[in-house]
Formats: structure tokens, sequence, C-alpha cells
């Protein structure tokens, strides 16, 4: 049996780390960096989820970017109509009050279905 096992040691060494090989490529993961914590890796399906939670997030700040800059807006349209010395209006600052509403309860409901998504996505996932 020895002399048998020191005579193919060469074929024995070719199917033994062909067969690592072949367990390492079936069941061995690709992974990479995550996006959120750089000292854990993940698996494609786990970083595309994280990709979605990242662009939800930018979505919802760029919402919030736009809220913003239509409360500017505003303001200095109705601080433009006084300074010019035309007479108070207040049927527009009640259209803007109104409109200053409508763009917060555009940019929640933008924030609630971003985040509907993305728990859906996890739910999907199979992911808490």
């Amino acid at each position: 049996m020895w002399l048998w096992i020191k005579n193919h040691i060469p074929t024995i060494m070719t199917i033994l780390v062909t067969g690592g090989f072949v367990v390492y490529m079936w069941g061995c993961q690709v992974k990479t960096k995550s996006l959120t914590t750089p000292d854990k890796f993940v698996n494609r399906q786990e970083l595309q989820l994280e990709l979605d939670q990242v662009i939800g997030l930018a979505q919802l700040r760029m919402a919030d970017l736009d809220q913003q800059e239509q409360f500017r807006a505003i303001i200095l349209q109705n601080a433009l109509i006084l300074v010019q010395g035309q007479p108070f209006n207040a049927f527009g600052i009640i259209s803007a009050v109104a409109a200053l509403y409508g763009v917060t309860q555009a940019g929640s409901q933008v924030t609630r279905k971003v985040k509907s998504n993305i728990s859906k996505r996890k739910a999907n996932n199979g992911t808490s």
C-alpha cells in the first residue's frame, strides 16, 4: 500500500488540488468591501441592497434641498413684492403658505415612499 502511494504521489496531489479547487469554486461566494462598513465584506446581493439604501438616502436629501429652495424662492418673491412698493397682498401670502404646505407634504410622501421601497427590498432579499 505504501509503495503504491509513494509511486503515485504526483497523481494523488493533482487529484487533491483539483478537488480542493472545485470545492472552492463551487461553494465560496465572491465578496467585496461594503459601501457603509469598509471592514465588512458583502456579496453581490448585499452590495446591491446597500447601494439602493444609499440612493434612497440621496433622494431624501435632494427632496429636502428642493423644499428649502422652494421655500426660499417664495420668501424672496414676497419680499421683492413688498420692497417694490406694491400693497400688501394677503392672497399672495395665503397662497405662499399653501404652496409651502404642499411642498412639505410632497417631500414627506417622497420620504415615506423611499423608505417603504427600501423596506420592501430588504424583505425581498431576506434580510432584516
